[in-house]
């Protein structure tokens, strides 16, 4: 199982750029953002500045800043010159402003220097906050420019720089509240702050023969013991935590129920198990520093996905079971309420999981709603058939209306379900021709499905026996019809057998929902003396076969109809047919001699 995540290790190729390029790079898209008007453009521009912002945090803390010296010594320069006498008016203007940006500089890679070397097993929150907040202290105040004695071109010209440095220095301030807001990904991983860690590596420094004794060694056995430790236990901590939840499953009287659920919700708890025995392992090995912010996202990523797995199943199982028994205690309680909270809990577990996901890698949610809202307006009604039949497939595919080989019949349209795809239903009709229908007309209409059902396919008919059929005739043949149809092994009956449930939320469902309606179980069984006819006496037979297959009912129908035949014969009764009396109430007397 451990192959499946060796995909993990991927990211951590990518080594972060150099912190000053970084910065450059950050500015760089700010003067590009003052230009646009796109909301498309300004998020890609977003999306970008938080992927940098990660590689920021990368480089300070796993990459040995550059030394600032020389921009101590360019720094020095410049205040020497500023305080000649000789300087002109626009020198002057030009120097102060370049003294500023170097500072700016200066004190942003200071902090990144302070930040690498003070980051230690003890270094806290706070301490990293406050050499955060002195840094934006001093971009915040920086020496005025001088424009005394220039003309209107060249302030003009200082103005456009003025402008860049602007620029910069909010560029840089942006950054550093982003690093105020991040500062857990400078600080040591918190995991280890709880436990002597330190310690533990020099102890096994000491213990390993001086020939082979590393650091990186020492850090390579805990990280291989804790990795070894987590996987093969993996299966007693997902055991506890199971107990742990079995505690708020009491009231499900049925155990096997129980064990199915779970079974169910044991499968992401051991992935997630698997997957933080990898993530702290790995944690070991680059202490004290944190891991590649690259392999971190897909690490959370992989989490996000196993915490939603493992939600949705837990909901399908007590939730189900919790809202089910609310039911069964109040019967004011609707029903239809419970079966529509339930799709939209599953709906938001999963969209609040995308959310995340897409919050994870870097994309900002608010621009990427917006542009969907401005942006994707023209497209849709360019669209609005394709993507009306593509939203009506989703549809369809939740809703689970029907499925390939299912015999469905919607408005004029009968057949069975060849294949559903992203636009179009294709359906074969019973005379041999294939049907192309948008997924749109089958989500917007009603749809008859006639292979959602287990047991009972109908049988109706009406007997027509003649006039001159007494009540006692009619009584008895009635009452023996259905002591047939009572003993007939084909016919449905209330007390039949049925299988067992083939999943244990049918049996939660129980108390949410009728199963008989919801899987298809009719067994009513009627013959009854319907109607005074024009021609006949009118018998209704009304039943359900056992069976739902077509050639079988056909047979089951053709041997009870063969049955009342025999029946109506042993009663000594008449089947009715159409017909016409005619009466004559007066025959006209004609004399022989006309005649």
């Amino acid at each position: 199982m451990f192959y499946r995540f060796i995909f993990l290790l991927f990211p951590l190729v990518f080594w972060a750029q150099n912190y000053q390029d970084l910065l450059n790079e950050i500015v760089l898209l700010n003067m590009k953002n003052q230009n646009l008007s796109s909301t498309q453009e300004i998020l890609k521009v977003s999306q970008k500045k938080e992927r940098i912002y990660q590689e920021i945090i990368s480089s300070i803390a796993t990459q040995k800043p550059q030394d600032s010296s020389n921009l101590q010594n360019a720094i020095e320069n410049l205040q020497l010159s500023l305080n000649a006498s000789t300087l002109s008016p626009e020198l002057l203007a030009y120097n102060t402003l370049k003294l500023n940006s170097l500072l700016s500089q200066k004190a942003m890679q200071d902090l990144a220097i302070s930040i690498y070397t003070k980051n230690s097993f003890f270094t806290t929150k706070s301490q990293i906050q406050n050499l955060i907040e002195k840094t934006l202290k001093h971009l915040k105040s920086y020496t005025l420019i001088p424009t005394k004695g220039l003309d209107q071109i060249q302030k003009q010209k200082l103005q456009e720089q003025m402008t860049v440095f602007e620029i910069t220095t909010e560029s840089y301030i942006e950054i550093l509240n982003f690093l105020a807001h991040n500062v857990k990904s400078l600080t040591p991983q918190s995991i280890w702050s709880n436990i002597n860690l330190p310690s533990l590596l020099e102890w096994i420094e000491k213990i390993l023969p001086d020939n082979i004794s590393s650091p990186i060694l020492a850090k390579s056995i805990v990280s291989l013991s804790v990795f070894i430790t987590l996987f093969f236990f993996r299966h007693i901590i997902a055991h506890l935590i199971i107990r742990v939840l079995s505690y708020f499953s009491k009231f499900l009287k049925n155990k096997e129920v129980q064990d199915k659920i779970k079974n169910d919700i044991s499968k992401p708890i051991l992935y997630f198990l698997i997957i933080s025995s990898f993530s702290i392992s790995l944690g070991v090995l680059t202490f004290p520093k944190p891991v590649s912010p690259n392999f971190a996202m897909w690490v959370n990523a992989s989490y996000i996905i196993t915490l939603s797995w493992f939600t949705i199943l837990l909901f399908k199982g007590y939730g189900i079971a919790i809202l089910g028994s609310i039911a069964e205690k109040n019967n004011t309680f609707r029903r239809e309420v419970i079966n529509l909270l339930l799709k939209i809990i599953y709906f938001l577990i999963i969209l609040v999981a995308i959310l995340i996901l897409l919050k994870n890698f870097g994309f900002n949610i608010s621009a990427l709603i917006a542009s969907l809202g401005i942006g994707g307006l023209a497209v849709a009604f360019a669209v609005k058939d394709m993507l009306a039949n593509f939203f009506a497939s989703v549809v369809l595919l939740f809703d689970n209306s029907f499925n390939q080989g299912d015999w469905i019949v919607c408005g004029d349209i009968e057949g069975t379900v060849v294949e559903m795809g992203l636009r179009r239903t294709t359906i074969r009709t019973f005379d041999n021709a294939m049907l192309f229908v948008p997924n749109s007309l089958l989500a917007n209409s009603s749809v008859r499905n006639w292979n959602r059902r287990k047991r009972g396919r109908r049988i109706r008919m009406q007997i027509g026996i003649t006039y001159d059929s007494t009540p006692e005739q009619i009584r008895s043949c009635i009452k023996d019809i259905k002591t047939m149809l009572i003993n007939h092994p084909m016919i449905a009956k209330d007390n039949d057998e049925r299988p067992p449930l083939s999943h244990y939320e049918l049996d939660l469902k129980q108390n949410i929902v009728s199963l008989d309606d919801l899987l298809g179980y009719k067994s009513n069984l009627f013959v009854v003396l319907d109607e005074f006819a024009d021609s006949s006496i009118n018998i209704l037979v009304y039943c359900f076969s056992t069976t739902v297959v077509w050639g079988e009912w056909l047979d089951v129908r053709q041997d009870v109809m063969l049955k009342i035949m025999d029946i109506l014969a042993t009663h000594n009764l008449s089947f009715a047919f159409p017909s016409q009396s005619l009466y004559i109430e007066e025959i006209p007397k004609v004399s022989l001699a006309q005649s």
